[in-house]
């Protein structure tokens, strides 16, 4: 995973790799996000969206150039300041698809690895402090996520969208913005310029238990009454994992989390 990305799970297969079907047809995940489990899991045939279009562009490209995306993104991270921060976010916000090498530069730079736009549709995070500019890759990193991404369909669309395509024997995981986990603590939801919301999770619980006779599917989102009571006959399993989303040491703590299957 060459991005960072609220919500990422790349604890999840490391940790919980017996959850995951042994066999299937296609891999879908229509909140692709980081792609951490797709990356882990490897599967030979993939159905990957987002409804983010700056997101979908740096994974075509990715997939695509890989070498040009990483040469051009080292040398912006080779001469980076909070002045050509600023001068690259501006870039980047005129155009709605941006572009993969600034959006690959500005999500290394930013603060806390945190993708937000504002009700615009612009990325507004400010630069972050403290090594946050660091890349830890090599080309053949980039020419490893290319080589996984060649027998992916990837699009920017609706999770929705994405869901009506699943064929019988499919496996999807779904992992959405999380919804508003207690009083003093909210899940980042902002990650465009629309909130997820609870009737949002509704919806998608609806197409979820559609599917669910044909096709495997694992969910994760918070431990709460609010998304277990939408999935009623499904497999449960709580466990506790640490958020990284806040720059404050006192909002870094455990929470309680939920995987929801039907296998």
């Amino acid at each position: 995973m060459i991005i960072k990305w609220p919500g990422g799970k790349k604890w999840l297969y490391k940790k919980h790799s017996s959850l995951f079907p042994n066999s299937y047809n296609n891999y879908i995940e229509p909140f692709f996000g980081g792609g951490s489990v797709f990356f882990d899991l490897a599967p030979k045939k993939a159905r990957l969206s987002d409804i983010n279009p700056r997101l979908i562009s740096l994974y075509l490209m990715l997939r695509d150039d890989p070498e040009k995306l990483f040469y051009e993104t080292l040398k912006l991270l080779e001469s980076h300041s909070d002045t050509q921060y600023y001068e690259i976010r501006k870039k980047f916000n005129k155009a709605k698809k941006g572009s993969p090498v600034y959006f690959l530069y500005l999500n290394r730079t930013c603060f806390n690895g945190v993708y937000r736009e504002n009700l615009k549709g612009e990325f507004n995070v400010p630069v972050g402090k403290r090594n946050s500019s660091y890349f830890p890759f090599q080309l053949s990193d980039f020419l490893q996520g290319s080589l996984a991404l060649k027998n992916a369909e990837i699009s920017c669309c609706d999770y929705l969208d994405a869901m009506k395509k699943a064929k019988k024997g499919d496996f999807i995981y779904i992992d959405p913005p999380y919804i508003k986990y207690e009083k003093n603590y909210d899940a980042f939801r902002k990650y465009n310029e629309k909130v997820f919301s609870q009737e949002d999770l509704e919806i998608l619980a609806d197409a979820a238990n559609s599917l669910k006779k044909k096709c495997h599917i694992l969910i994760s989102n918070f431990d709460i009454d609010a998304v277990k009571d939408l999935f009623p006959d499904w497999k449960y399993k709580k466990i506790q994992q640490r958020t990284y989303i806040s720059g404050k040491a006192e909002g870094r703590k455990l929470v309680k989390e939920a995987l929801i299957f039907n296998y």
